[in-house]
């Protein structure tokens, strides 16, 4: 059984054709980075793997069920992840979704204590519990968003754009946890970025959305500049130096 399978997957929002024909196949535990130009699909492909947005026309099937059946083993970390309470602490926040809850800190059990303080160890948070997410960096926030994400053992983790506003110190330190995270777990991470050099390292594959389309596959086969002039609809050169690349368009 596939952990994710699409084929010949359409997403249409309104009279927008974001993805078209789309036919792919995860088929085992590993970090995926997502990438593509502002406006290429990449939230809204997210958003329908989480059943919230439909599906125009196609398969979709998340562990061998439809988005909204298998929605209880993914976690999602959005773009703009709401943290408008930030009296709470992040013990407390973390509690807010123990069962699903986002109308207010539910009753908290003895065994909801024991999962809260598990991932909040996992994380390496324990110094957090108590602090308020008004005094926490970017980062020390990212620690405390992954620590909610762990609840209920997921089985596929999504984050959009999860290193917005972070140094690259904080990427480095969130990416290497991402990534003990997705290897000790055995779980399919899914993560999108602007930059893709932070996590040439740690990818397994790379997934390119562009111009209606998409293609998955390893980074030296898909950051290249032809794969990329085709998706992005313009002309892109790569340029590979000492395992990095530079992504660049092209200037007469």
């Amino acid at each position: 059984m596939s952990i994710l399978a699409c084929n010949k997957l359409s997403i249409q929002i309104g009279n927008h054709l974001i993805l078209s024909d789309l036919s792919l196949s995860i088929d085992e535990p590993q970090f995926i980075g997502v990438f593509g130009p502002n406006g290429a699909g990449k939230t809204s492909f997210m958003k329908t793997l989480l059943g919230i947005l439909p599906v125009k026309s196609g398969l979709l099937q998340i562990l061998g069920k439809n988005p909204r059946q298998a929605r209880k083993k993914i976690a999602y970390i959005p773009q703009q992840q709401e943290t408008n309470n930030l009296h709470l602490t992040g013990r407390a926040f973390i509690a807010s979704s123990i069962r699903g809850n986002h109308l207010g800190i539910p009753l908290v059990t003895s065994k909801d204590k024991r999962e809260i303080d598990h991932v909040l160890e996992y994380v390496d948070a324990k110094d957090l519990a108590n602090l308020s997410l008004s005094e926490m960096s970017g980062g020390q926030k990212q620690r405390i968003l992954l620590a909610q994400a762990l609840l209920g053992n997921p089985e596929f983790i999504i984050l959009d754009e999860p290193f917005n506003n972070l140094d690259p110190k904080w990427v480095k330190i969130i990416l290497s946890l991402i990534k003990n995270i997705q290897q000790e777990k055995q779980i399919v991470v899914l993560l999108s970025a602007h930059d893709i050099n932070p996590l040439i390292p740690v990818m397994d594959q790379v997934l390119c959305l562009g111009n209606q389309a998409a293609v998955l596959g390893k980074v030296d086969t898909i950051i290249t500049t032809k794969v990329l002039t085709e998706l992005y609809g313009f002309p892109i050169q790569v340029i590979k130096v000492n395992h990095t690349c530079f992504v660049t368009t092209f200037f007469n």
